[in-house]
């Protein structure tokens, strides 16, 4: 019994010297990885490396260009490589290290090939075992030069009160490519979107290709960029305003003036907030004589600061005027004088003493007028006692000298009552 428990115990002494002593883990350690150093550098051995992702190259194509010809399709995907290499170097290697290439220099027309792949591996740390795939197949077309007329095209529309004042493009591009991308095309389209603009326009447009039959092309080109062209615009905020003439009378005291504008209004161009402020724009100030009759003048606008005219719009306006004489009416009462009453006649109370004379015409003439250039009269000769309608008579003196004007009276007929003073006759008495 005493020989059993005295194994048992050692082993369990044994057992805590190598699992609990930390200085003797330690050791181990050291040792195991001297061991493993001496393994990897005395030793080293070759072991496969699988790379995934190794880009396809193409050599030669500078070559393939000088014969006027190009890849259809530069995209030629990934390669898996097989790579050995000794174990120190497998951590070194990925995709970057690996070179996987074909070579077009056996290519010398249009056409689709199938080129062997080949690959190498940088600074020696490693040799390639396999390639996957062991060929890529690429398209080679003609290069063709060709030049395409460009138009510009406008989508959206500026925001009320604001118009292209200017605009400029180059008129044609030329595009260098694949035969079937650059052939077909025959006109493009440089777009410019003008939706909320207000600002002018300096920019780089990309260009949209079309067919003879206006079918919309994708056009690759040998740079692999889209094709764009610069495009200025100038923008401008616009306003229609009322022209109005400056045009006037040396003396309007007997004469009127009226004119008529074309054109009647124009389109102003400027700063927004400068044209707020402004409906009318004016011509040059012009003074004419009354003399003047019907005339046609061309006068000079005067802009405000700060604006102009569009380009192409002309700065004159014609102004069509015509003087016109003023006419008016005048009235004057002119004393009535009764002639050749007979003696035993008298004017009842009430008879008229004035007549009203009716003057129209020029107002220059008018002015002119007095009330002893006139004289009116009744003739009563042949009249007696009673109530009578008379005709007056006038006389005006200044007919010659005012022969513009129509003269008449008011009064065609006037009523006069004569009252007669002789004494009464008796009367007899009849005898009984």
């Amino acid at each position: 019994m005493k020989r059993r428990f005295f194994t048992r115990a050692m082993l369990d002494r044994l057992k805590g010297i190598f699992t609990r002593n930390v200085g003797l883990k330690i050791i181990a350690l050291v040792f195991a990885l001297l061991l493993w150093a001496y393994v990897l550098v005395a030793l080293n051995p070759v072991r496969s490396k699988s790379i995934d992702g190794v880009p396809i190259t193409l050599e030669g194509y500078t070559d393939l260009l000088s014969r006027n010809l190009i890849l259809v399709d530069s995209d030629l995907g990934l390669a898996n490589v097989e790579v050995n290499a000794t174990i120190t170097n497998h951590s070194d290697l990925d995709e970057s290290r690996v070179n996987c290439r074909a070579s077009l220099g056996t290519i010398s027309a249009a056409g689709s090939y199938r080129l062997p792949l080949s690959a190498t591996v940088q600074s020696n740390l490693g040799t390639v075992a396999s390639v996957t795939p062991t060929h890529v197949t690429v398209e080679v077309d003609n290069l063709i030069v060709k030049t395409v007329p460009v138009t510009l095209v406008f989508r959206g529309a500026l925001p009320e009160g604001y118009e292209v004042v200017s605009e400029s493009v180059t008129s044609s591009i030329t595009i260098e490519g694949a035969a079937r991308y650059i052939s077909p095309a025959v006109r493009a389209e440089a777009i410019v979107d003008l939706t909320d603009r207000t600002s002018n326009v300096e920019e780089a447009v990309d260009v949209t290709f079309y067919d003879k039959n206006d079918n919309e092309l994708t056009v690759v080109t040998r740079s692999q960029n889209t094709p764009n062209v610069t495009v200025r615009l100038t923008l401008s905020a616009y306003k229609r305003v009322t022209v109005q003439q400056a045009v006037s009378l040396a003396d309007d005291t007997y004469f009127t003036l009226s004119s008529e504008v074309t054109p009647g209004t124009v389109i102003l161009y400027g700063p927004s907030e400068t044209l707020a402020a402004i409906d009318t724009v004016s011509t040059e100030t012009l003074v004419l004589p009354a003399e003047e009759d019907i005339l046609s003048r061309q006068l000079s606008l005067v802009l405000p600061e700060g604006v102009s005219l569009r380009r192409g719009q002309s700065s004159l306006v014609t102004v069509s005027v015509t003087v016109t004489e003023k006419t008016g009416e005048r009235t004057l009462d002119i004393p009535l004088t009764y002639q050749r009453m007979k003696r035993d006649l008298t004017l009842a109370d009430g008879a008229p003493t004035f007549v009203t004379v009716v003057a129209s015409g020029p107002e220059r003439q008018l002015d002119q007028l007095t009330v002893d250039q006139f004289t009116a009269q009744v003739d009563l000769s042949t009249y007696g006692a009673g109530e009578w309608e008379l005709v007056p008579v006038f006389q005006w003196s200044g007919s010659g000298r005012l022969p513009d004007l129509t003269v008449g009276l008011r009064e065609e007929r006037i009523t006069v009552t004569l009252n007669s003073t002789a004494e009464p006759e008796a009367t007899i008495a009849p005898t009984p």
